[in-house]
């Protein structure tokens, strides 16, 4: 059985938006959680206001990001490193927070209805702007109604069709880190996508699928103002694992975000 939730959070003095994420775990009716910050190097006023939030709840904790690991995708390294057994990990930027005050209970109740343990449990998201509070577009790995199964095959022939996951609203565990132990630490954009495509290789790996939206997550970040270089990313992620049919998920994964930004709701 599963009975904790860890949030890893990379931090570069980024405290001011931080009280939005902390106060959406605080008021969750599951409170077996964690929160993990990785500063990579923040300024003395931005590491104290952590610290001082760790002060005032012993779920949060906050450690300094080690010089071997690079970048964003480096300290969610780290972070996989303090995996436990009957522990689920998401992982989080500074600018996202939890959509309800219940879905982590939700979340556990339907995860541990099951006997089995999955490698990845992947949620819903909303990419919401961070100043107007506006939903921009939502995040839904499938069209499902209600819990969906994935084994390897049909996971990978999903990410073929251009669909892929959003890792802030999909769920880590033990199982998926002993199959796939990091994230590529030489993409800056797109390493998120790379690791799905890799761990879609992997014989006996299982996925569940569920309907409940999880995370709400800014449109306004570093990622979003770098097109160009997440496109490369992308072309390359595809390319290494299908080869000369990296075409197919490279267009499906743009038509999809296209529609998804006129209709709203696909």
């Amino acid at each position: 059985m599963i009975t904790s939730i860890k949030i890893i959070v990379p931090t570069l003095n980024t405290y001011l938006i931080l009280p939005k994420l902390i106060n959406s775990l605080k008021i969750q009716t599951w409170k077996d959680w964690n929160l993990l910050f990785i500063d990579g190097d923040s300024t003395k006023k931005h590491f104290n206001w952590i610290e001082n939030s760790c002060l005032s709840d012993s779920r949060i904790n906050v450690i300094k990001q080690e010089k071997k690991f690079k970048g964003i995708y480096g300290a969610m390294n780290q972070g996989f490193q303090t995996i436990k057994e009957n522990e689920l990990f998401l992982f989080w930027g500074s600018d996202d927070w939890a959509i309800s005050p219940s879905v982590f209970e939700d979340v556990m109740t339907k995860v541990n209805s099951y006997k089995n343990k999955f490698d990845l449990i992947i949620c819903r998201g909303r990419y919401i702007d961070f100043k107007s509070q506006r939903i921009t577009r939502k995040a839904n790995f499938l069209e499902n109604k209600f819990l969906i199964s994935l084994d390897r095959k049909m996971f990978k022939k999903s990410l073929f069709l251009g669909i892929t996951p959003p890792h802030q609203a999909t769920f880590f565990n033990k199982n998926s880190f002993d199959k796939l132990s990091s994230f590529s630490e030489n993409l800056k954009l797109a390493s998120d996508l790379d690791y799905f495509l890799k761990l879609s290789c992997v014989d006996g790996i299982s996925i569940l699928v569920l309907n409940n939206e999880l995370v709400n997550m800014s449109t306004n970040g570093v990622s979003s103002q770098r097109n160009i270089l997440r496109f490369k990313e992308v072309y390359y992620s595809y390319k290494n694992i299908f080869g000369i049919f990296f075409f197919v998920p490279y267009t499906l994964r743009y038509i999809r975000k296209i529609l998804i930004r006129v209709f709203n709701d696909i």
